[in-house]
């Protein structure tokens, strides 16, 4: 089970990360949409799109050409058996002002639900985790990569995009039901502070991005009777499940109990073979069998009356009349 824990984990990490979304980046701004240290550069902003907090550490940030990376891949992976991350690690090494790596170590990393982070493109290297080794240009592409080398969004940046604009996702539709992450220059639009509507927001909401599952559910199941038979149906599911557990445990630790207590009786019964029956003796039986009946519980099932065998001669002080008698003390006559 912890096995199937970690690999469930795992793997829902690995899906969390491909719901982050190239959100919103500009070219250059000024005072009015400013990046994290307050200058004028160009900068990125990521979207974390699922409902659980997803750490963005060690995946990429590149400019370079989806078309190169994936020839780079392909020729390398027939040269050796190097993992895509540690094609990605060469890449930065050898395209430093082009690919870069997101660090391990800055908590900052880990994006909570529904929330933004930015990335400053400063081409300042030693600013802190989030500013980047490359500025941005009218016309530029720019990628957002997994640690395994799998391609999580991507955007074309105008080439007509002029400083103090943005370039800012503005449809859910940004991609289609089978999960191909592409580019459609209908669903950004440029924003230029012209209104609220057009207002440039680094680092805060302005889409919704469209979860691909649930539009598919929804195209498939306009009425939601589907859902509902399913909801149903995994409700009633785990409650029989949990019935039937029950019922199981139950019947265990019954015959485990029954087994115990034939254990106890049979220790009892050998217990009760091994003593010496004294002949005659009531008083040593009686006190044997009220003996096993307190601590071992092993009397027969009967009425609670102790009976003992009258066909012997002799009288126990049990049932001799006289011995139960109050005994006074003899007088006698003192001549004064």
């Amino acid at each position: 089970m912890t096995l199937i824990a970690v690999v469930a984990a795992i793997t829902a990490s690995a899906q969390g990360r491909m719901d982050l979304r190239i959100n919103e980046v500009a070219v250059q701004t000024d005072s009015n949409a400013v990046d994290q240290n307050g200058m004028h550069s160009g900068w990125i902003e990521i979207f974390n799109a699922s409902y659980s907090t997803n750490g963005i550490e060690k995946m990429f940030i590149t400019t370079l050409k989806p078309d190169f990376i994936q020839n780079y891949f392909k020729t390398e992976e027939q040269k050796s058996n190097k993992k895509r991350n540690q094609l990605l690690q060469e890449l930065r090494d050898t395209h430093t002002g082009e690919i870069y790596e997101i660090p391990r170590g800055d908590v900052a990393t880990k994006v909570k639900p529904r929330t933004h982070v930015l990335f400053c493109a400063d081409v300042d290297t030693v600013a802190g985790t989030f500013h980047l080794p490359f500025a941005l240009t009218p016309g530029q592409y720019v990628a957002l990569y997994d640690v395994n080398g799998d391609l999580v969004d991507e955007v074309t940046i105008p080439s007509d995009l002029q400083p103090n604009q943005s370039y800012a996702r503005c449809s859910e539709d940004c991609i289609d039901l089978h999960g191909e992450h592409k580019f459609i220059a209908k669903d950004w639009e440029v924003r230029d502070e012209s209104c609220i509507a057009k207002a440039i927001t680094p680092g805060k909401f302005n889409a919704r991005p469209i979860n691909e599952n649930i539009q598919k559910f929804k195209d498939e199941d306009p009425s939601g009777i589907l859902l509902t038979l399913m909801s149903m149906g995994v409700v009633f599911s785990a409650l029989l499940m949990l019935y039937l557990l029950f019922k199981l445990f139950g019947k265990i630790f019954t015959a485990k109990e029954k087994k115990k207590e034939e254990a106890i009786v049979d220790k009892a019964v050998d217990n009760v073979d091994t003593v010496v029956q004294p002949e005659g003796d009531d008083e040593a039986i009686a006190a044997i069998c009220m003996a096993l009946y307190q601590h071992f519980n092993a009397h027969d099932e009967e009425s609670g009356i102790l009976t003992f065998d009258r066909s012997l001669q002799q009288s126990s002080a049990w049932g001799s009349k006289g011995n139960l008698l109050r005994h006074l003390p003899e007088h006698r006559d003192n001549k004064l």
